[in-house]
């Protein structure tokens, strides 16, 4: 599910560790190593970070180019910290951290408004599920689902 949502807003490829641990592969690889095999052993330009698990910050920033790829984190995760690979860091690569994407609510809300009411965007798509108010303790089990990506809240 949520492979086929990012494609759909232009995501053009998609690793998911569990795919090479279910094929039985006993030399299973880490996530930068995979998305090095993409790049022939490059790395990526640009690398989002969506948990904010500690150990997969570390991953994002190795799979970046070195010299100049950036590693942007946009989720969050309970720890407040992350132990990071100085090495990657003298190396020329960027980490970078964004809440709300780097919104700006007075800006960047009424154009977004305009885009997804024209169809420009396609915000509707991206929900998958749907919550009165009063489930709203539910909400984080919800997010855990593997077929989650985003939830509308009824008020």
């Amino acid at each position: 599910m949520k492979k086929d949502k990012g494609e759909a807003f232009g995501m053009t490829h998609f690793v998911n560790p569990d795919d090479q641990q279910s094929s039985g592969n006993a030399d299973s690889k880490s996530v930068s190593e995979m998305v090095k095999d993409l790049t022939g052993g490059v790395g990526v330009d640009y690398c989002f970070e969506c948990t904010g698990v500690p150990d997969l910050i570390n991953q994002a920033l190795e799979a970046t180019k070195v010299g100049k790829g950036k590693a942007m984190v946009v989720g969050a995760e309970l720890d407040h910290f992350v132990q990071i690979s100085f090495l990657n860091l003298l190396m020329g690569r960027t980490l970078k951290g964004t809440i709300f994407g780097g919104l700006k609510s007075k800006t960047h809300l009424p154009l977004l408004l305009h885009k997804s009411k024209t169809k420009e965007i396609h915000l509707d798509e991206l929900q998958t599920h749907e919550i009165k108010l009063e489930d709203v303790p539910k909400a984080v089990e919800i997010l855990k689902q593997p077929n989650c990506v985003k939830i509308l809240i009824k008020i």
